[in-house]
């Protein structure tokens, strides 16, 4: 099978999904009673809701500010526009081409930045660091939560922990010593000729200028707590969607949300995580006692008020920046297929 046709057969996969999941959700469904459960609703409450959703696109702008830096110092405004518009293109293209969106709107913006460093330093923002305070995060919350979790899932989530903190460690071996890296590598692919070996050898290298920062503990630092920023900005926002349908529940229980639904679009689904975000929304608030109606209706409202406003802040700074969607999804793409 040709890589164009992998690729064909995976967006529609993640679109079967997504109307599957969705046709699930609506299966059985008292109209009335979801319709109501989205006119109780007190709407006020999503601003403070998106107010947080924005700010958290800035505190990740600004947390790349820290992991560039070593490479070359780049003007934040760069950032924040590479970073939503990112984001902007999960929302609408297929196969999640957005975190290579990301890396070639910011090398697009200033041709200093390789597309190879910019995407290392976006694979140990989001492999890494996001992982690992999300699973932090997650082990907190099963120690408090109300929600029967089997041992056995608990002690997954502490070994996912663990290796989270390994990978985390191979990354900063990697920054320390990429040539090293780069030989260790080669050494293992001894079946390729020589040449393909030196080629290998220098993506390693090059590459590895993306994990720079991670021989910096004062930017490790950085990193870290605005990563730690990041996730508590969004786990308190789904507090607020809580206080607009009138939902008695804890902070802890939005905090339970925000992981089962980083968990959830991990399948493959539509762009805009359609049907696996509302899945895992609906799942979390059964484990509470909430009702299918009344958690669908909370689970769409979510969703919009997280998808709009991050994907009218990703088609902006495109505009602003004078770049194209379809350039940067067909280099994506070209990346994706190599």
């Amino acid at each position: 099978m040709t890589t164009a046709r992998k690729r064909r057969l995976s967006y529609l996969v993640g679109i079967v999904i997504s109307i599957v999941l969705m046709v699930f959700l609506f299966r059985n469904i008292e109209y009335a009673k979801l319709a109501d459960a989205l006119r109780g609703a007190n709407y006020y409450w999503l601003i403070p809701n998106i107010v947080l959703v924005v700010v958290t696109m800035y505190v990740r702008g600004y947390r790349w500010l820290f992991m560039i830096k070593p490479i070359k110092p780049v003007a934040y405004s760069k950032l924040l526009a590479a970073t939503c518009i990112g984001f902007m293109a999960n929302n609408v293209l297929p196969l999640r081409l957005g975190e290579f969106v990301r890396a070639y709107s910011l090398s697009y913006q200033d041709k200093d930045i390789s597309k190879s460093a910019s995407m290392a330093t976006i694979f140990v923002e989001r492999m890494v660091f996001d992982l690992v305070a999300l699973l932090l995060i997650f082990g907190a919350v099963i120690s408090v939560s109300p929600v029967h979790i089997p041992d056995e899932m608990k002690a997954g989530i502490y070994l996912a922990i663990g290796v989270a903190f390994a990978g985390l460690i191979f990354v900063m071996m990697l920054a320390l010593k990429p040539s090293q890296a780069g030989d260790v590598l080669t050494r293992y692919l001894f079946f390729l000729p020589d040449r393909i070996k030196e080629v290998v050898r220098g993506v390693v290298v090059k590459f590895s200028r993306g994990f720079e920062f991670m021989t910096d503990l004062k930017m490790v630092s950085q990193v870290g707590l605005h990563t730690l920023l990041v996730w508590l900005c969004l786990g308190v926002s789904n507090y607020f969607v809580f206080l607009a349908f009138g939902f008695d529940l804890s902070l802890e229980a939005s905090f339970f949300l925000l992981v089962v639904v980083s968990v959830s679009i991990l399948v493959p689904s539509s762009p805009g995580f359609v049907g696996v975000y509302h899945a895992g929304t609906v799942f979390t608030l059964s484990q509470y006692g909430i009702g299918r109606e009344d958690a669908l209706s909370f689970a769409l409202v979510l969703h919009a008020a997280q998808y709009i406003p991050v994907t009218v802040l990703g088609f902006y700074f495109l505009k602003k920046e004078h770049l194209s969607l379809k350039q940067l999804e067909e280099e994506a793409s070209d990346e994706t297929a190599e």
